[in-house]
């Protein structure tokens, strides 16, 4: 195990660190930057001169040639003037320090840390009650339609996971918002259709008045993206997990098991269901990568300001600092949750050995 701990580790940071390679390089080649707004401002009067811009610039760390500007995101410029560029120190720490830089426009000259801090919360309440609901629908809805194969149970677990997975979350998010608003409109109950928390008291019909801020407040408007994620993750792991106890219930172990007359719910449970978690755990672990990101379609549906709404706002400002900062975690908890599926294996099958 520790040998094969230490192996992925040198394996990650090596995919980490061409990972932060194609991450700047790709940005670097998007055509405009964050100041061509300014250049291209017709009034004289609003238009900053050439060498305003040029310490706009310096300040964003623009100032370099791209690949001076990795290598300063990555190390930070403290330590140019060392090596005979005095012209491009700055103060910059660099990320392997910690230091993710500052945003240029979705908040400008705050910390990138700040800013993601500030969102992650939300984005974490969001994520984690979808994918702990949608697993925890998904597995029962999945040995049910294995183990009682085309039944009616089946028939209609499969037609709704089908429409799950057919379903586009932004037409869903779409369709529940009218639905809420139809219902608002003619006096009956109704959820919040946007936003974290309300900016203001509220009156919300069956329930009476809502505190601003309040715990019921917030539950209120995870509701509907849950929702909408919880059914779309809960299709696609029920079919997972379905297909896969389909296999597992005709391996000649599980015959054998039932033959020693091993009661049918040991049968499922204990000895084809671990087997059967398998494809499953693949598919799970690689919702740690998600949680962090949060759903980038259904935040903005909603105006959830989450990490995904802030994601999309950074990219239609081209603010940097927070595009790299965020596509960077991305990328290290991906690789990290490769490592831990494969542990995860070792602890669903004892067959599987790490070496």
């Amino acid at each position: 195990m520790a040998t094969f701990l230490v192996r992925r580790l040198f394996q990650m940071s090596l995919v980490l660190l061409i990972s932060t390679f194609v991450i700047f390089m790709i940005l670097s080649l998007v055509p405009g930057g964050p100041l061509d707004s300014l250049r291209q401002n017709t009034d004289p009067r609003r238009r900053p001169s050439e060498a305003d811009i040029k310490r706009m610039e310096k300040a964003m760390g623009i100032d370099k040639p791209w690949q001076l500007q990795y290598v300063t995101w990555m190390l930070g410029d403290t330590w140019l003037e060392k090596v005979g560029l005095p012209q491009y120190e700055g103060k910059r720490r660099g990320i392997i320090r910690g230091d993710l830089g500052v945003s240029w426009k979705v908040n400008s000259n705050k910390p990138v840390l700040e800013i993601i801090g500030a969102r992650l919360p939300d984005t974490l309440r969001l994520m984690i009650t979808a994918t702990l609901l949608s697993i925890l629908l998904a597995i029962p809805i999945g040995i049910y339609s294995a183990v009682h194969q085309y039944s009616p149970g089946d028939y209609i677990f499969t037609t709704i996971s089908f429409i799950g997975i057919s379903l586009p979350s932004f037409w869903f998010g779409l369709m529940l918002i009218a639905a809420m608003l139809a219902l608002k409109r003619n006096g009956l109950f109704s959820l919040p259709t946007g936003d974290v928390v309300a900016l203001r008291d509220y009156v919300v019909l069956g329930l009476g008045k809502i505190q601003a801020g309040s715990f019921l407040d917030r539950t209120l408007r995870l509701a509907m993206p849950v929702t909408v994620l919880t059914l779309i993750n809960m299709a696609g792991y029920s079919r997972f997990l379905r297909s896969s106890m389909l296999e597992v219930l005709k391996q000649d172990y599980v015959r054998t098991a039932r033959a020693k007359g091993v009661r049918e719910r040991l049968v499922v449970l204990k000895h084809a269901m671990r087997n059967a978690l398998i494809p499953l755990i693949t598919i799970i672990v690689y919702t740690i990568p998600a949680i962090w990101g949060g759903a980038l379609i259904t935040e903005s549906i909603f105006n959830y300001k989450g990490l995904g709404w802030l994601y999309i706002q950074a990219l239609g400002q081209q603010d940097w600092p927070i595009v790299t900062a965020f596509l960077l975690v991305q990328a290290i908890l991906v690789v990290f949750a490769n490592m831990l599926a494969d542990v995860l294996y070792t602890v669903a099958d004892p067959r599987i050995r790490l070496s």
